[in-house]
């Protein structure tokens, strides 16, 4: 899915022909004036790099960089682009909640603050 993700959010913003496949091809920019093929795509990583005017990154990242919005409106748009919801962003894919790093009462066992441990240096406005 991927693959057909990023040639269609480019072809979406006018590019002529995306060359498919997991090594990088290279094709012309469609975000800028370009006469030469100063872009690389990767269908299968789903990634695309401008090397002109530095366009870069997966689907939602492109969709952000040119709509100048942030994620949330990219899935909207991009939704809008595919026709359907992208399977990152549906439902049964929900990213796990990042582990917590201190709890309550401090520092979690094995792990260290920097300030609790007396490594913090103090400015000597003196010196």
């Amino acid at each position: 899915m991927a693959e057909q993700a990023i040639a269609d959010v480019l072809a979406h913003y006018g590019a002529d022909c995306v060359p498919e496949g997991y090594k990088w091809a290279p094709m012309k920019c469609p975000f800028h004036d370009d006469r030469s093929a100063s872009a690389s795509v990767s269908t299968e990583r789903g990634s695309f790099k401008c090397h002109a005017c530095e366009a870069h990154g997966d689907t939602y990242s492109l969709v952000m960089w040119k709509e100048g919005c942030d994620f949330a409106g990219a899935v909207e748009i991009l939704t809008g682009i595919l026709g359907t919801e992208h399977p990152a962003v549906s439902k049964g894919n929900a990213r796990k909640p990042r582990r917590r790093v201190f709890d309550a009462e401090g520092a979690n066992a094995g792990q260290h603050s920097i300030f609790s441990a007396g490594l913090r240096r103090r400015f000597d406005a003196g010196a």
